[in-house]
């Protein structure tokens, strides 16, 4: 293997290795707010993506199992963190809001999870994660390409 090979090797071999680290981080948070990661993540995404969001939707950028999510939706909307309601032209589609509680506690969560990465990645220039992020994004819109590509021959 070239010294190349090598390195993008190792690039793409530390993805999941960090997710998963970056991921049990993350749920001390969630912890600290008296929620399981993925209550805690449903609401954020619900919270990021803003407004009425399809269930659907919120499964997929979680990704998660649509079924799995509705498990987890119940267990937001049980802690009156959120409502789903049927989506209009959809009877299939849930719409989720999130309710005044959601909302506070979303807030509550982005600056714990801003305060995490800052201090995680306090000696870590600006410039050079701007870089880390432009490079796997756009690892992430090639590798999409790709597939959806070698779905359709």
């Amino acid at each position: 293997m070239n010294s190349l090979d090598t390195a993008l090797f190792n690039f793409t071999i530390a993805i999941q290795p960090t997710r998963r680290a970056w991921l049990q981080a993350a749920s001390g948070t969630m912890a600290h707010n008296d929620l399981s990661m993925s209550v805690g993540a449903a609401v954020i995404l619900a919270f990021r993506l803003g407004g009425d969001v399809l269930q659907s939707t919120i499964a997929l950028e979680a990704g998660v199992n649509p079924a799995a999510m509705v498990r987890i939706l119940d267990q937001a909307e049980e802690a009156g963190l959120l409502v789903r309601q049927v989506a209009s032209g959809n009877r299939r589609g849930k719409v989720i809001r999130l309710l005044p509680k959601g909302k506070k506690l979303a807030h509550k969560i982005e600056a714990d999870l801003a305060a995490l990465r800052r201090e995680l990645l306090a000696d870590i220039p600006e410039q050079d994660i701007e870089t880390a992020t432009r490079i796997l994004r756009t690892l992430e819109t090639r590798s999409l390409a790709y597939a959806q590509e070698n779905r359709q021959r």
